[in-house]
């Protein structure tokens, strides 16, 4: 198979690069390891996407991210997202895809969210990711040119310097020319040729125990570019949502969005007391990484098991079944009902700041890569993300990398190709699936426990510690067993969680997400 275009992962950044590669006519092929192509972080978001408020600005938005992100955000960046994002997202999503955004009458509906200034958040109701989701698939679907694998898991990316059989290639400049792919239904392995190939893989929140990402955000693209030789940047700023709801004697977890304290809800203890504003001027809607380390504090003085969101203030504005129906009716079938009681929530892994460096358009230092979306990081997002820019960066970067793939053109030579030899696998059983999981479990509860909302240079050291024996662990289980999907999922998440903690260490300073003490201090 040989292609124009190899998209990897299909949220909102794959499938609009599908879609405006498709309709210039090129050769596109989407790639999924899931049964299910809506199986992603952009179908599971709630809040909404950054627009363009009352009397906004992009100097003012750009305001608003650096207050989020600190000095590490990358302030050129940002005033390209804040100055196109609004336009993109209205001629792509709303006229060209047809999301139906909420609206008051003929104006739409806008939500504010933690470190905004002013409501310029588009939001449907509470499942936007699901609306933006669905409209992508339906467009894309509809273009004969573009094709759709699903249970496809890429393995590692092809590189001429190490895969040709040709010796002189070893020292031309590296290249990427598609991807050796696992087959889950048929366990078989095929190389994808393509004359680039995009990484659109998502996050890395299944590193961790507790997370509001599904179990697919296992950091594949991010490894597989890292074994490539990829520079990976900021992966120790992972951003930790602090509402996600809570459920005893259970590590599931369901995202409360930040769009219910946008609409006035407040962080309160059991009592009913806002517990804050003695943390942040901002109080419930300050940036996500103090509120999580707030609540994280007030739990561990505490010792109680959660704190509660208090929706008077919401009930006063909103039919609370038509406003948040998702979070209503997950919260019934919890038995929960947030129409007379608080919601009990505690903060979970959410959103990866760093990710495979890469320019706006996508451009990494490999040619022939493109990484965009969760998994790259622009520095748009410094050390911590505002609210709702995450799909919208995910949009302009799919849409960059779409006009700049659409005008640079360059042919890769079937003679160059064929080159590549098949894949070679062990003559070993399939792995045992109790052993991996096993391993699976011990890497979150380690990535939880040490590299999570409160870090420290002991507790990380012990990790490295930790990663390391269970890396070479897995590298010659990985060596030594026939593949399976979750094998390939546990090789990535090893592989990410030493660079995430490598990262941490090294980074002696707290800053955003990345909170780091020698001792227990107050915040």
């Amino acid at each position: 198979m040989k292609l124009d275009a190899l998209i990897i992962g299909s949220g909102i950044s794959g499938l609009t690069l599908a879609y405006i590669l498709g309709k210039s006519g090129q050769r596109v092929c989407v790639v999924t390891k899931e049964d299910r192509i809506e199986k992603c972080n952009t179908y599971f978001a709630q809040g909404g996407i950054v627009f363009k408020g009352i009397n906004d600005s992009p100097e003012l938005l750009v305001k608003d991210i650096v207050k989020a992100g600190g000095k590490l955000v990358n302030k050129k960046v940002a005033r390209v997202i804040a100055s196109k994002g609004h336009e993109v997202v209205n001629k792509l999503l709303i006229e060209e895809i047809g999301v139906a955004f909420n609206k008051k009458g003929k104006a739409f509906s806008l939500t504010k969210e933690g470190a905004h200034s002013i409501p310029r958040i588009l939001y449907k109701n509470d499942y936007t990711g699901k609306e933006i989701e669905l409209k992508l698939i339906e467009k894309v679907k509809s273009l004969k040119n573009v094709k759709i694998l699903t249970n496809c898991m890429a393995i590692d990316l092809i590189t001429n310097t190490h895969h040709s059989k040709n010796p002189e290639e070893r020292y031309k400049k590296k290249e990427i020319w598609g991807v050796y792919a696992y087959f889950t239904k048929e366990k078989k392995v095929e190389a994808v040729f393509a004359e680039n190939t995009i990484l659109a893989t998502g996050g890395v929140g299944y590193l961790f125990k507790h997370t509001t990402n599904p179990d697919s955000a296992t950091g594949d693209g991010i490894a597989m570019a890292i074994r490539a030789g990829c520079e990976v940047i900021n992966s120790e700023f992972i951003q930790f949502h602090p509402t996600t709801l809570y459920l005893p004697y259970s590590n599931e977890r369901f995202l409360i969005s930040e769009s219910v304290r946008g609409e006035g809800a407040e962080i309160v203890n059991k009592d009913g007391e806002a517990i804050l504003k003695k943390y942040h001027p901002l109080g419930s809607l300050a940036p996500r990484d103090i509120v999580s380390r707030a609540i994280f504090d007030y739990l561990t003085k505490t010792k109680e098991p959660c704190v509660y969101l208090d929706l008077t203030k919401v009930k006063e504005k909103y039919n609370l079944k038509e406003r948040f129906p998702q979070i209503y009716r997950k919260c019934i079938e919890k038995n929960i009902d947030i129409e007379n009681n608080p919601i009990p929530v505690i903060p979970a892994a959410h959103y990866f700041c760093g990710g495979i460096k890469a320019r706006l358009n996508g451009e990494t230092g490999i040619k022939r890569l493109f990484a965009i979306g969760e998994c790259a990081c622009t520095g748009l997002h410094g050390a911590n993300r505002l609210a709702s820019t995450s799909l919208l960066e995910g949009l302009v970067m799919a849409y960059l990398c779409g006009e700049y793939l659409k005008r640079k053109r360059e042919k890769l030579s079937e003679k160059r190709i064929k080159q590549i030899p098949e894949w070679i696998e062990p003559e070993g059983e399939i792995a045992d699936p109790v052993l991996i999981e096993g391993d699976i479990e011990n890497i979150r509860n380690l990535m939880w426990n040490y590299a999570g909302i409160i870090r420290s240079t002991k507790r990380l050291k012990r990790l490295e510690t930790e990663l390391l024996f269970l890396y070479n662990t897995v590298e010659n289980f990985y060596k030594e067993n026939k593949l399976s999907k979750r094998l390939i999922e546990l090789r990535n998440m090893i592989t990410v969680s030493r660079v995430i903690t490598k990262q941490a260490l090294r980074n002696k300073e707290s800053q955003g997400c990345h909170y780091i003490t020698s001792e227990r201090e107050e915040l």
